[in-house]
């Protein structure tokens, strides 16, 4: 990829929420933004949540699929996303929550933020 357009890792954990996953994904697929890695972390679902990854992971080559063997809970499994990420940047989304299609473009437009702060985050939506 171009060395202006940064790859951007972009991690969801989930459990036994498939349908609230599959909102999410959608709408981390659909970011104008497309140089993006989407790492799926699923922490030992019992519902439908395998037999969706592991056909999502067929159509999309960007998605990277993570199960642990025994529920762990969500911090291990967000510190195992971030351990395999390998994009200039990283941020995360839970699997009940989704991203407005311009969220990663907008975080890149503002990364010189980054030489000043750790981290960049909104909590609002402004219209």
């Amino acid at each position: 990829m171009v060395s202006n357009m940064p790859l951007v890792s972009i991690y969801i954990i989930t459990h036994n929420r498939v349908d609230l996953l599959r909102r999410c994904v959608d709408s981390v697929i659909s970011q104008t933004y497309k140089n993006i890695e989407i790492i799926i972390v699923d922490d030992c679902s019992t519902d439908q949540t395998v037999d969706y990854l592991m056909g999502l992971k067929n159509l999309d080559s960007r998605v990277r699929y993570i199960s642990n063997d025994k529920n762990m809970g969500a911090c291990h499994s967000r510190n195992s996303a971030i351990e395999v990420a390998t994009g200039q940047y990283i941020t995360g989304v839970d699997d009940d929550d989704y991203f407005l299609p311009t969220r990663i473009q907008d975080f890149l437009d503002e990364r010189e933020l980054l030489d000043k702060h750790a981290i960049l985050y909104t909590d609002s939506i402004w219209k």
